[in-house]
């Protein structure tokens, strides 16, 4: 089973987003701060979907932190209600990860999560 870790300060996304996975069949790892994340193995994660407004630090400093910092290559999505993303397609674009509006569609979460899963494993 592939897991996903799950990045939202927002209890609310955590919970309907680890809903949705699971139902597909995904194991789920669920954290509230980016601090969080980086204590976890890692290499354990499939892929991995983060909020992009965040208190401690944005999405895009989370993927960047992630790919060069702990060398981890998992699929990356950014859930994000972000109106302007500018700043934050440059960094998805360098990094491969792709981006998913708020409010967020079970079918499309998952659509998107399936195909970054498959382009990795290519």
């Amino acid at each position: 089973m592939q897991t996903v870790l799950v990045i939202d300060d927002d209890v609310f996304v955590l919970s309907m987003v680890t809903d949705i996975l699971h139902s597909a069949g995904y194991a789920v790892v669920k954290v509230q701060s980016p601090d969080d994340a980086f204590k976890l193995d890692l290499a354990q994660i499939s892929a991995i979907l983060c909020d992009y407004n965040m208190p401690q630090m944005n999405g895009a400093d989370v993927l960047i932190a992630m790919r060069e910092l702990k060398e981890c290559n998992a699929p990356f999505i950014f859930l994000t209600g972000h109106e302007q993303l500018d700043d934050l397609l440059s960094v998805a674009i360098r990094y491969g990860a792709e981006l998913l509006p708020k409010p967020i569609h079970p079918v499309e979460l998952i659509r998107l999560l399936v195909k970054q899963l498959a382009t990795a494993a290519a």
